[in-house]
């Protein structure tokens, strides 16, 4: 049973991850993991590590169902906005991307409609192929109705200042839809000074990999080619 605080609170960055994807980072992780470090440590982590709260939150991750509904309101939480947790499909090649991040918006479209109060979402998408990411964007919005889309920051290694990845800026601005850039674990470039003291993750890397994301979208020249773009930055920003 829901508190009625007066105002409606809604939780704007709330992750979940579908089974199939955990096991395709389980398989990653299996085959003595990938080329990013960072992914191998974070999500080896949740995966691998046997503590009560990390299986709590896998298992709290792979839920959008009772169980999720019942947490929020245990928490006076009135609707989740929800997202693919990071790195989402960023670590896979592209083609594994592409269909992944399909399969998950379905799946968490599905979700929406079952509890549409309680949920929206943000969409997956795949900038390994700017141009699929681009069409996958516009089917889940003017399809889906989800409310735009999340990319993971850096794609591994790569960040969104490319114009490569333009395609799908000018879908978001098209769309009038904003990306949302959640943080990710810095990659093999930056990361080795942040991993020797800990610092990798959530608690400083995440904002230090984020920010620069976002300064190199500034000077890059993004947001006077797509003026009405809205990016929204992840964690504070």
């Amino acid at each position: 049973m829901r508190t009625d605080l007066g105002f409606k609170r809604i939780a704007t960055e709330e992750a979940f991850a579908t089974k199939e994807i955990i096991r395709a980072y389980r398989d990653l992780l299996a085959r003595n993991g990938t080329a990013d470090i960072g992914f191998n440590s974070l999500m080896g982590y949740y995966l691998n590590n046997p503590s009560q709260r990390t299986r709590d939150v896998s298992a709290r991750l792979e839920d959008l169902g009772q169980r999720r509904i019942d947490d929020m309101d245990a928490t006076g939480i009135d609707m989740q906005i929800l997202s693919l947790t990071s790195p989402g499909v960023q670590i896979f090649d592209a083609d594994t991307a592409v269909g992944l991040a399909r399969s998950a918006n379905d799946e968490l479209a599905a979700a929406i409609a079952a509890h549409p109060t309680r949920y929206a979402g943000l969409a997956a998408i795949a900038p390994q192929n700017p141009a699929a990411a681009a069409k996958e964007l516009e089917r889940a919005v003017t399809t889906l109705k989800l409310k735009g889309a999340i990319i993971n920051s850096h794609t591994q290694g790569e960040y969104l200042d490319d114009p490569k990845f333009w395609d799908i800026f000018a879908a978001a601005e098209a769309l009038d839809v904003p990306i949302y850039i959640h943080p990710n674990t810095p990659p093999n470039a930056m990361i080795k000074p942040l991993m020797e003291r800990g610092l990798d993750g959530a608690v400083f890397g995440f904002a230090v990999e984020t920010g620069l994301h976002a300064l190199r979208l500034v000077v890059s020249g993004v947001f006077d080619t797509f003026p009405g773009l809205r990016i929204v930055l992840g964690h504070l920003g």
